[in-house]
């Protein structure tokens, strides 16, 4: 997997698609597999931006069941069973508590019922996500002493699955080169081609080198996330747009605090609902949903997102009370959400897909559990812009290997667990190209105790092996990295 970028400029291709994060990488992987030939190109890294930052859920969507959105929550919980035996390495099972409290906005009798329809509404189900089931107060403050008994009514126990997001989407790029694709990352697009009302080529440039030159294909897809509209923009001032209503959503790795189980619990301040899940050795808290209308590149967490996850925290576990100087890091991303004038946490996750001109479409919305059955989708409406018949989805039955071979050599960090061939790997077979690539997206120590200089500076010299850095080039890509992690703390 080297980054050579000529195989981009010598050839046409099918289908050349705009953004690497899980929607761009599930259709170059769906159409790589159904013989399609497929460039995609990705500005800064794949799996930068929202796909990477997510709350690392594969979920049916309890909550959206509030909403009415009963088609949305069954295609999810498909996709949910698809995507446990599709990647199994990234995709685990995980139980949940749905504590009730006196005084909570949903008592405990509304939330068997919600989990009863969301048991219902599934339409396969897998071994590993059983049905519900409804736990005493007692029973609740065993399984999760976090929980404090007092005025607890009980809880719902039920399944939904965690994954590595980041990797989830780099290794369904992989997939997709391994089918033929060619996949770039640090690859701007800075311009259109067009011929009337068809798109001959994407203007492009190396971000890392600077050159510039041109990517051709018959058909085109948009489906950069939060930057649709921008990138829509460069096609035509008259192109068909998707309109946005973008959200923020906030998460803060904190040290352990549950056990086994996630904690799906209420604010009693604003109705929200919010996670606490483990995270290696640590646990994850979140999300906030706020509006957002700037520039996605600049979403950063704010100290009012930071206080107001740990405030629902200590209403929930007053004994475990975590102090800001006490959480380890942080992270935000922008959601793609369609426009709509609802509050942020009621609006649509339906994806959104429009065609513009002859040759050209944009995705956008939807859930990182349904990114499969998306793909499919745009898949489709490919061959009709290329007037063929389209083949048989095979993503479903196809699984992602784990290509991963056994860690060796020296041990950088035990939660999570990475060694120094680890880092070799990344450089080398999946693109790595800067610190900030190999520590949030190969691997997991940004997102850990583990993200600090102590780290990230023995990653560097690794890397540095791997790909000839200079010392210069070493230290800068290092404090580039050191800026970001340092962002991420805002409290500091």
């Amino acid at each position: 997997m080297k980054r050579a970028l000529s195989p981009l400029s010598d050839n046409v291709f099918d289908l050349a698609i705009i953004g690497g994060g899980i929607l761009g990488a599930g259709v170059a992987r769906d159409a790589a597999m159904r013989g399609l030939s497929v460039a995609l190109v990705e500005k800064g890294d794949f799996a930068g931006g929202t796909s990477s930052r997510s709350t690392k859920l594969i979920h049916g969507g309890l909550r959206y069941l509030e909403q009415f959105s009963l088609g949305l929550v069954a295609e999810s919980c498909r996709e949910r069973s698809i995507l446990l035996d599709m990647a199994p390495h990234l995709v685990t099972p995980l139980s949940f508590l749905l504590p009730a409290y006196a005084g909570d906005p949903r008592s405990l009798a509304m939330l068997r019922l919600g989990t009863t329809l969301y048991d219902w509404i599934t339409p396969r189900r897998h071994a590993a996500t059983p049905r519900h089931r409804t736990l005493s107060a007692a029973e609740t403050a065993t399984a999760e002493p976090c929980l404090p008994s007092e005025h607890l009514h009980g809880s719902v126990l039920f399944y939904d699955c965690q994954m590595d997001d980041a990797r989830l989407c780099l290794e369904t790029i992989l997939d997709a080169c391994r089918h033929g694709a060619v996949c770039r990352n640090y690859v701007e697009v800075t311009g259109f081609r067009r011929s009337w009302d068809r798109i001959e080529a994407l203007q492009v440039v190396d971000v890392l080198q600077g050159d510039s030159f041109d990517v051709r294909a018959r058909c085109y897809v948009n489906a950069t996330g939060p930057w649709i509209e921008r990138v829509s923009q460069l096609s035509s001032g008259n192109a068909a747009r998707i309109a946005l209503s973008p959200t923020k959503g906030v998460h803060l790795v904190i040290p352990r605090i549950n056990h086994e189980h996630g904690i799906y619990f209420q604010s009693r301040r604003d109705r929200r609902m919010i996670f606490l899940l483990p995270w290696g050795d640590d646990s994850l808290l979140g999300t906030t949903d706020t509006r957002f209308d700037k520039v996605a590149d600049k979403v950063r967490p704010e100290m009012e997102d930071v206080e107001y996850l740990l405030d629902q925290l200590r209403s929930l576990a007053p004994s475990h009370a975590i102090q800001v100087d006490d959480v380890l890091t942080s992270f935000a991303g922008v959601r793609a959400l369609i426009h709509s004038k609802r509050n942020p946490s009621r609006r649509s996750r339906e994806e959104q897909i429009v065609a513009s001109g002859d040759n050209l479409l944009a995705v956008a919305g939807g859930k990182y559990t349904t990114f499969r059955a998306i793909s499919d989708q745009v898949v489709r409406r490919v061959y009709r812009m290329l007037g063929q018949r389209a083949g048989k989805c095979r993503t479903a039955e196809a699984g992602l290997p784990n290509l991963r071979p056994a860690a060796s050599g020296a041990l950088l960090s035990q939660s999570p667990k990475v060694c120094e061939s680890d880092i070799a790997f990344a450089c080398s077979e999946e693109m790595g190209v800067t610190v900030e690539d190999v520590m949030r997206r190969r691997t997991r120590l940004a997102l850990s105790r583990h993200g600090g200089v102590e780290v990230a500076s023995p990653v560097s010299h690794i890397m540095a092996k791997s790909l000839g850095w200079t010392d210069g080039t070493r230290e800068a890509y290092l404090a580039q990295y050191l800026r970001g992690w340092k962002q991420n703390k805002p409290w500091e």
